[in-house]
């Protein structure tokens, strides 16, 4: 029953687990989803949990592959983020949009080899350097749209990690690299020197999946992704009751404690939004952790206006397979105009930007000593019982 998809397997399982608990599962038992289709996304499927999602926007977006304004569906349960969002969005469309700019991706698989000593770990990553092109023949055959970019060796005393880098196209890939770095080792495996090793790992640990590091500031795992803004001071303090100054003193005070709180990258609240936005589109929501490490600049120009920017290095976010095959986180992408091939560098402009509009609204709040009256307003229900 375990393996079953069925929609009988699917009640029977529930039933099992309703009397082994005695919980009440009513809104759990609800046939929302085909359970057949899940197959690939779920394993003992018992129902589906909903959440509501929301619409932030007009959002314009000037970018390569996304140009124009957007409505960026958010799925939260956390009350005041879609309207910040929305306030953020509406001031930069109002500012001429969100300059875009998303690289292409590369996404990692670090396996590791421990060897008798450093002198053959030496030598097996002097050997792995004549043979790329086998290598990546092996690995490019298990993907349609995978391609191995390069493989680094990094030697740790008798210790070799072998840094497989990837570029993905419109998947996230984590699935994708994950069997063609396998395929690879195991012809590397197979023969000298490699077939020495007392010991093998398909993950060391050092690919940065789902990880937060201080590599991923300077290095790439997804996307690296840059957007930024110049907004005119008349339109900063009409429609965020701050000046400039007083902004950018918010956003630079900000640095300072995060420097003194030794946190990755200096910013606001980069992993909420794309936390919303990745379980709206089917992304795979455990990356939002190496996607959340990023830095916000706030500055002003010497003209007197506001300058925001945002950088995200490791932005892993897809348009093909994973969850954005569920029906609606496709009716999501397609609100966005990012299915088919050929349009996750789209959504990854619009994440972007979509970004830089809460850390826009959530930075002037604090700056117009509003940020807790929001979330009083907005945040809990009319009765404040909870």
């Amino acid at each position: 029953m375990r393996t079953s998809w069925s929609e009988g397997a699917r009640l029977q399982r529930l039933e099992l687990l309703a009397d082994a608990t005695g919980a009440s599962l009513p809104n759990l038992a609800l046939p929302l989803e085909e359970p057949r289709r899940l197959r690939g996304q779920i394993e003992n499927l018992i129902g589906v949990v909903r959440l509501p999602v929301g619409v932030a926007g007009p959002l314009r977006v000037c970018g390569a592959a996304a140009d124009g304004e957007v409505y960026v569906p958010l799925a939260t349960t956390e009350g005041a983020l879609v309207l910040s969002v929305t306030r953020g969005a509406q001031v930069l469309t109002a500012a001429g949009g969100v300059r875009v700019r998303a690289d292409e991706p590369e996404v990692t698989r670090v396996p590791l080899f421990a060897f008798a000593d450093a002198a053959e770990a030496e030598a097996a990553a002097a050997w792995i350097g004549t043979r790329l092109a086998d290598v990546r023949a092996i690995a490019d055959a298990t993907t349609r749209h995978g391609r191995l970019l390069r493989l680094d060796p990094v030697r740790l005393g008798r210790r070799l990690l072998l840094r497989f880098v990837y570029a993905t196209a419109d998947a996230a890939g984590q699935n994708m690299v994950t069997v063609a770095t396998e395929a690879a080792c195991r012809w590397l495996r197979a023969g000298p020197p490699f077939a020495a090793a007392e010991f093998f790992t398909l993950e060391s640990n050092a690919s940065l999946d789902k990880k937060m590091a201080t590599l991923a500031l300077t290095g790439r795992r997804g996307r690296r992704v840059d957007a930024e803004a110049t907004i005119p001071r008349r339109l900063v303090t009409a429609a965020l009751d701050a000046a400039p100054e007083a902004v950018a003193r918010v956003a630079r005070e900000g640095c300072y404690a995060c420097a003194a709180a030794g946190t990755v990258g200096a910013q606001a609240q980069i992993a909420n939004v794309l936390a919303a936005l990745f379980i709206a589109t089917g992304q795979d929501a455990a990356c939002v952790v190496e996607s959340g490490t990023g830095v916000t600049v706030f500055e002003t120009t010497a003209a007197g206006d506001l300058y925001v920017s945002v950088t995200i290095p490791n932005l892993m976010i897809g348009t093909v397979g994973g969850g954005t095959r569920l029906d609606a986180q496709r009716e999501c992408l397609s609100l966005l105009g990012c299915t088919g091939p050929g349009t996750a560098t789209r959504l990854a402009e619009i994440a972007g930007a979509a970004v830089l509009a809460g850390e826009l609204s959530l930075v002037a709040a604090l700056a117009a000593d509003a940020f807790g009256e929001a979330h009083a307003r907005f945040g809990r229900p009319p009765t404040h019982d909870t």
